[in-house]
């Protein structure tokens, strides 16, 4: 093996030679087929979205690969470095790809299953019996965690744009409701006393969805696509007894991650398996083509993840 890799940071998509890394205590080495590309990657470029203290800021939170020590096929949640031939994470963050999965549809999987996991279970508290909306259902996150909803038992309604796209939702599971009409309308229309829990992409919308709450009910705010401020009824929280929370995956201490990823591993691995839940992959770059990917996960709002190639031009480069 060379002493160096490609690798792309978050200064340039510009692909640089760097050195492999060496993995510390409790790591293991993986060299990288695919990775799946999400907005934060984009946010890192813009600026906005650093990597947390201590991490690469080479770009990429999810792989698929080889392990270098034992050649199984995995893969893992980073919390940087996927842009890359090569990337050390911490073991208990890798997971074992089921035998029917290809690699490309394996790197759709970590980060989404991690960060849907932690939030519907740990934060939600969604099950048997629980309705729970689910923003941007036909997105890379959305896809998955609506899968994973209906998997837990609860009553799934997904939004999506359009037609077509709320008709693809309602294939994976769910009651497709299009945002591009009256978003409160169509909730009580399929929830009249309300919904149990909302995974919130948008941010900024908090406080038009504190009506769509049952009592008690709960949302997770994960990503901020319309703004971080939002004006809400304080009142009604406590008439209620509402709940917001704000949570992020990529920053948490490693002993968390590696719970959530155990956690979820356990329950949604089989179901991979078994085609229950179903990673969507909706196009495939080249590394080198970085650029064009992020201006398609931009404009052409894609049904599920893009992935990068990492492989594809790796034996060429030399």
């Amino acid at each position: 093996m060379t002493e160096t890799m490609r690798a792309m940071t978050d200064e340039s998509l510009d692909l640089r030679e760097v050195p492999i890394p060496t993995p510390g205590r409790g790591e293991v080495l993986i060299r990288v087929d695919f990775a799946g590309i999400n907005r934060a990657d984009l946010s890192q470029v813009a600026g906005s979205y650093p990597p947390p203290p201590g991490a690469s800021n080479i770009l990429g939170l999810e792989v698929s690969g080889h392990r270098v020590d034992t050649g199984e096929r995995v893969m893992a949640l980073l919390s940087a470095g996927a842009y890359a031939d090569y990337v050390a994470v911490p073991e208990g963050q890798v997971m074992t790809v089921p035998h029917t999965i290809d690699q490309a549809h394996a790197a759709a999987i970590p980060e989404s299953l991690a960060t849907a996991w932690s939030n519907l279970v740990d934060v939600l508290r969604v099950g048997d019996g629980t309705t729970v909306l689910i923003q941007g259902g036909s997105g890379s996150l959305g896809t998955i965690a609506v899968q994973l909803a209906r998997e837990l038992g609860a009553t799934v309604i997904a939004t999506a744009g359009g037609e077509e796209r709320c008709r693809a939702v309602e294939s994976l599971g769910a009651i497709a409701v299009d945002h591009h009409g009256d978003l409160a309308e169509q909730v009580r229309h399929h929830a009249p006393d309300g919904v149990d829990a909302v995974l919130d992409i948008m941010g900024a919308d908090v406080g038009e969805l504190l009506p769509l709450l049952a009592a008690d009910g709960r949302i997770a705010v994960i990503a901020l696509q319309a703004g971080a401020i939002s004006e809400i009824n304080l009142g009604r929280m406590m008439v209620k007894r509402l709940s917001v929370h704000g949570t992020t995956l990529r920053g948490r201490p490693t002993e968390q991650k590696e719970a959530i990823v155990r956690a979820a591993a356990d329950f949604a691995l089989p179901r991979l398996s078994a085609g229950q839940i179903v990673p969507l992959v909706a196009e495939r770059f080249r590394l080198d083509e970085v650029e064009a990917a992020f201006a398609y996960v931009t404009e052409s709002k894609p049904f599920g993840k893009v992935v990068l190639d990492v492989g594809a031009t790796r034996d060429q480069r030399r």
